[in-house]
């Protein structure tokens, strides 16, 4: 009997040690740097960054970045901005794409650079556009010189109050064609991810966006908790399995393959993504970042909203939004990087 009992204990301490392996709140990256963003007009925008996306350009060696700000929650103030720096760190004088529309709202600007010349594009909500499309969202977009649009293009539409695929709209080529990959998501009857969307065209200049794949994405159970620990100074945690439910998303190529990064909306995780066909994506366990665990070194609880990422000299550049720790109504672009093959371990 007492070797039955023992056998028992061991199998039970084996079954927790698993659990907490798997789902105690860990990351990947190292803790995360505050990154400088200013915006113009500051007692309008206070220097908010909501929705980045960030490229790096070999040739020029210069940064480029699209941003929208919301601060306080405020979709009337998520205007599309465009910046260049000499420094991913800092990011000073973004001019303004498009400006606060009589009705709707703007979000999710992305840019796709393209020998020097940069595509801008974002996602419009019941604007007058929309109306004059009968359609409740459009993805506009068109070539950016001297921080100015030069050409205002429709690329893809949504008609459905339900759910959308063509939200955070991303752009990448791929094998001579231009594909936007968008989230499917569901709002109604219940908020959810649906998969992923992907629109094709053969031309920038002249786009055509089609509508090619609607591809469900898998979720993974990651790292999640069911209560704090508090214990002197360290927070321990009490470890639960959270499904990933992705929200706003990223792309990068890396050795012929298309990865993402992604969060669901006021997220607890980063994670990682990876796809061999450019249209299935398998998604890591263990996130990039969490929450929980970067509250023991940067003081307290964030909530990741959009994360972007690029590679340079096999490293991995991952920057994500989340609430500013001195103003929560202000949403903090912060900065990790590692090599990126020890991530792939």
């Amino acid at each position: 009997m007492q070797i039955i009992i023992i056998f028992i204990l061991v199998i039970v301490i084996i079954a927790i040690a698993v659990y907490c392996y798997l789902y105690y709140p860990q990351q990947v990256m190292p803790i995360g740097e505050e990154v400088e963003v200013t915006t113009i007009q500051p007692e309008k925008y206070h220097h908010d960054c909501l929705h980045p996306c960030i490229r790096y350009d070999g040739k020029t060696g210069k940064y480029y970045m699209s941003q929208s700000p919301d601060y306080g929650w405020n979709n009337k103030v998520e205007n599309p901005m465009f910046y260049v720096s000499d420094d991913y760190m800092y990011w000073h004088d973004g001019s303004l794409i498009a400006d606060t529309p009589e009705t709707g709202y703007n979000s999710d600007p992305n840019i796709f650079i393209e020998g020097d010349r940069v595509f801008f594009l974002w996602r419009e909500c019941h604007t007058p556009q929309c109306d004059s499309l009968e359609c409740v969202n459009a993805t506009v977009g068109g070539w950016v010189e001297n921080g100015k649009l030069k050409e205002k293009h429709v690329l893809c539409t949504n008609n459905s109050h339900e759910g959308d695929k063509e939200q955070c709209p991303i752009l990448i080529k791929h094998d001579g064609v231009y594909y936007i990959y968008g989230t499917w998501y569901q709002y109604e009857p219940e908020r959810k991810n649906l998969g992923v969307a992907i629109w094709e065209s053969e031309s920038l200049d002249d786009p055509k966006f089609e509508l090619v794949e609607t591809i469900p994405f898998e979720p993974v159970y990651t790292v999640g908790k069911i209560k704090n620990i508090p214990i002197f100074s360290h927070i321990f945690y009490v470890p639960k399995p959270m499904k990933h439910d992705m929200w706003h998303f990223d792309l990068f190529e890396y050795k012929d393959k298309l990865y993402m990064v992604s969060v669901a909306e006021k997220g607890d995780n980063v994670m990682l993504s990876v796809s061999d066909d450019w249209k299935h994506f398998h998604t890591f366990r263990k996130p990039l970042v969490n929450n929980h665990y970067s509250e023991n070194y940067c003081g307290y609880r964030q909530y990741y909203y959009k994360p972007t990422a690029f590679v340079q000299n096999d490293t991995l550049h991952l920057f994500y939004t989340a609430n500013a720790k001195e103003d929560p109504n202000r949403n903090q672009l912060f900065h990790s990087s590692m090599p990126i093959k020890k991530i792939l371990l």
